[in-house]
C-alpha cells in the first residue's frame, strides 16, 4: 500500500502543480488580453485622431480654396463692371463731335498738345475733324500739316521731330488716363 499511497500522493501533487500552472497561465493570458485590449484601444484612438486631423486639414483647405475662388470671381465681376462703365463712357463720346461744346473741347485739346512745341509739326486728326483742325490751327496761328490718318472720337495727335515724338491728346487717350487713375474709385462707388 505504500506504493499506492506514493502514486496517489504524486498524482495529487501533479494535479496541484497542473492547477497552479493552469491558473498562472490563465492569469498571464488575462493580463496579455487586457494589455492587447488597451493597445488596440490606444491604436484605434490614435487612428481616429489622425483621421480627424486629416479631415480637418482637408476641410480647411477646401474652404480656403472655395473662399479664394469666390474672391476671384467677385473681383472678376467687379473688374468687368468697371470696364463696362468705361466702355459705356467711350461709346458716349461717339456723339461728342455733334455737340455744341466740341469746337471748344477740340481747341483745348489742341492747345494742350501744341504747348511748348517749336519747329515743324504734323497734326493728325480723324477725317471728320479735318476742317475744324485747319480752322483751329489758323485761329491759334500755328502752321502745321494736317494729316487725316488718325481714327478717334475726337481730339488730335501732334507729331514732331520727323515723327519720332508724338503727343496724343484724343478723347480716348484722355479717358484712358482718367481710367487708370479712378478705377478703384469707380469700383468703390459701384460696390460699397
Amino acid at each position: 500500500m505504500a506504493l499506492e499511497d506514493i502514486f496517489r500522493a504524486l498524482e495529487e501533487q501533479a494535479e496541484r502543480e497542473r492547477e497552479e500552472i493552469l491558473s498562472a497561465a490563465r492569469a498571464q493570458a488575462e493580463a496579455i488580453e487586457a494589455d492587447a485590449t488597451d493597445q488596440a484601444a490606444r491604436i484605434c484612438s490614435a487612428c481616429v485622431e489622425n483621421a480627424d486631423a486629416t479631415l480637418d486639414l482637408r476641410s480647411a483647405r477646401e474652404v480656403n480654396a472655395a473662399r479664394l475662388e469666390a474672391k476671384k470671381r467677385v473681383a472678376k465681376v467687379k473688374q468687368e463692371a468697371v470696364a463696362a462703365a468705361f466702355e459705356r463712357a467711350a461709346v458716349s463720346f461717339e456723339g461728342l463731335r455733334s455737340s455744341p461744346e466740341y469746337r471748344e473741347v477740340f481747341r483745348t485739346l489742341a492747345a494742350e498738345a501744341l504747348d511748348g512745341v517749336d519747329g515743324s509739326v504734323r497734326v493728325l486728326v480723324d477725317p471728320a475733324d479735318e476742317e475744324l483742325a485747319r480752322a483751329t490751327l489758323a485761329d491759334m496761328g500755328v502752321e502745321a500739316e494736317v494729316d487725316t490718318s488718325l481714327t478717334s472720337h475726337g481730339g488730335l495727335a501732334v507729331a514732331m521731330d520727323g515723327g519720332r515724338v508724338m503727343r496724343r491728346n484724343t478723347v480716348e487717350d484722355r479717358l484712358s488716363k482718367v481710367e487708370a487713375g479712378i478705377q478703384s474709385r469707380v469700383a468703390e462707388i459701384f460696390f460699397s
